[in-house]
């Protein structure tokens, strides 16, 4: 096997890169990405008719991703839109700050945002001057600018489509991280295992809760939607724009960090990439019947890892 490079929305482990990048921190996006959690499992939510091929919340996997990298940093979140404002221009002051889930339908810098509503977002922001923000945007915008009303509006979390996310957000961000100790990539794996089982528990009680579908369940109700013709346009835009293409690169990166500890592991993750890759593909050219079938492994490949994940 050998790696991929090239891009990928990755934008919150992109963002965390930069963030520590600015204390000399060099760490690789696909590292942070594994340790996040974010990629692993599936989740239907049934009120929407959507799949998306992960148990875990990207904002809460950032910060496990620090500390199991050894930092210690400041998170702050909150729910008034005055104080939002305030902190952010004193922390402008002293630090960048990482700041997400952000509403992409509100980054005005964007030319397609009116077509991105609901979608999350990180970014690293650097200074705020004349009710202006200046951030890097991972997604391939350096040096933008967005208004101060546009970032009040994006940090809301009441729109986002991925329904792990609390709804009641108005700001969340991090910032001044320091290395608080050396870890070794042994003493992460393990660490990372035990925190990886959280994720599908986790996620497997909150779809309990709120009736939604986790794991071969979910990736099974994606196979009949899309056997059965029922393939919205919300749906078919996100398998062939993002889903597919983001399950493959992450599942490729899990393959990698199992690699040295758990060859078995790796093997399956590499295997689920390839057939994200080829599900993509087979959407793109609207070859939904054979989408449908390449799902089929998806399940089975998911439910392999599932089962290793929590014996080994």
């Amino acid at each position: 096997m050998f790696s991929y490079v090239g891009n990928g929305a990755y934008c919150y482990a992109n963002s965390t890169s930069m963030l520590l990048d600015s204390i000399g921190e060099q760490v690789s996006p696909s590292l942070i990405e594994v340790l996040t959690g974010v990629g692993l499992g599936a989740v239907w939510f049934e009120q929407d008719n959507m799949i998306f091929f992960s148990n875990g919340i990207p904002h809460l996997g950032v910060s496990k991703a620090l500390d199991m990298l050894g930092f210690t940093y400041k998170e702050c979140s909150g729910r008034d839109e005055t104080e939002f404002v305030e902190q952010i221009s004193a922390e402008l002051m002293k630090h960048p700050i990482m700041m997400g889930p952000l509403d992409m339908g509100f980054l005005s810098y964007m030319p397609n945002h009116h077509y991105l509503h609901g979608c999350d977002h990180y970014v690293l922001a650097y200074w705020l001057e004349d009710g202006w923000v200046r951030l890097h945007d991972p997604a391939g915008y350096p040096f933008a600018t967005l208004p101060v009303s546009d970032l009040i509006h994006a940090s809301k979390t009441s729109r986002l489509q991925y329904r792990f996310y609390p709804s009641d957000l108005i700001y969340h961000y991090w910032t001044a991280p320091m290395r608080l100790q050396q870890r070794t990539l042994n003493e992460m794996y393990h660490e990372a295992v035990l925190y990886f089982r959280e994720v599908y528990l986790d996620a497997d009680r909150n779809a309990l809760e709120h009736g939604w579908k986790t794991g071969i369940d979910a990736i099974t109700t994606l196979q009949r939607h899309v056997q059965g013709g029922k393939i919205e346009p919300g749906l078919q835009g996100h398998l062939t724009h993002f889903a597919f293409q983001v399950g493959a690169r992450r599942a490729l990166n899990y393959s990698e960090f199992f690699q040295p500890e758990n060859p078995r592991l790796s093997e399956l993750k590499l295997m689920q990439s390839e057939v994200f890759g080829t599900c993509h593909s087979l959407a793109v050219r609207g070859d939904w019947h054979a989408v449908g079938e390449s799902i089929r492994s998806l399940g089975e490949f998911e439910e392999q890892f599932r089962e290793l994940l929590f014996r080994d």
